[in-house]
C-alpha cells in the first residue's frame, strides 16, 4: 500500500486562519468547524505546518495503532493574527530588527583588508596581531566607526542606497 504524501495547500492554511481568527481567543472544534475538509490528508497536515510556524495552537487526539494523530481543537495565536494583518500587526510595530556579526567575522573581514593592503608586510603582521587581540568592546567600536567613515566615502550614499533598496 503506497502512502499518500501529504497536501500542503495554502488556500486551505489562511481559510483555517482566518475562521480561527473570527473564534478568537476560543479554540475551535475541528470536527464540527471543519468537517468538509478531509482530515488525514489535508487538515493534519496544514495545521501541523502552521502550529510549527507558531499562528495556532493544536490540541491533539494521540496517536494509536489503530489511528493517526488527529486534531481535535484548534485557535489561532496572536502570532497567526499578526500574520493575516495587512500591516503586519503589532510584531511590526513592536519588533525590532537585530543584525547580529559575529566578533570573530568583524575580525576576520579587517584582518582581510590589511593583508590585501599595500601596506609593508611589517605593518601588516602587527595590524592582524593587534586586531586579534582587540577586546570585544573594542571590535565593537572600530566597527561602527569603519561604517560611519565608509559611509561617509561612498560617493553619493543616496542614489547608492537607492540602487541597493530598488534592483
Amino acid at each position: 500500500m503506497e502512502i499518500e504524501p501529504p497536501k500542503f495547500d495554502r488556500a486551505l492554511q489562511k481559510k483555517i486562519l482566518e475562521d480561527l481568527k473570527t473564534l478568537y481567543p476560543e479554540f475551535a472544534d475541528m470536527q464540527r468547524s471543519f468537517k468538509e475538509i478531509p482530515t488525514d490528508r489535508e487538515l493534519t497536515p496544514n495545521l501541523r505546518y502552521l502550529e510549527e510556524f507558531g499562528l495556532v495552537e493544536v490540541n491533539w487526539y494521540p496517536k494509536t495503532n489503530t489511528s493517526p494523530k488527529r486534531p481535535f481543537a484548534a485557535a489561532i495565536t496572536a502570532r497567526g493574527i499578526d500574520f493575516l494583518a495587512d500591516d503586519g500587526g503589532l510584531t511590526a510595530i513592536l519588533g525590532v530588527v537585530t543584525v547580529r556579526l559575529h566578533e570573530e567575522t568583524i575580525k576576520e573581514l579587517l584582518i582581510d583588508r590589511v593583508q590585501s593592503s599595500d601596506e609593508p608586510e611589517s605593518v601588516k603582521s602587527r595590524m592582524v596581531s593587534q586586531i586579534k587581540s582587540l577586546p570585544a568592546e573594542m571590535t565593537k567600536t572600530v566597527t561602527i566607526e569603519g561604517l560611519k567613515a565608509g559611509l561617509a566615502r561612498t560617493p553619493d550614499a543616496i542614489a547608492w542606497l537607492q540602487k541597493l533598496l530598488d534592483p
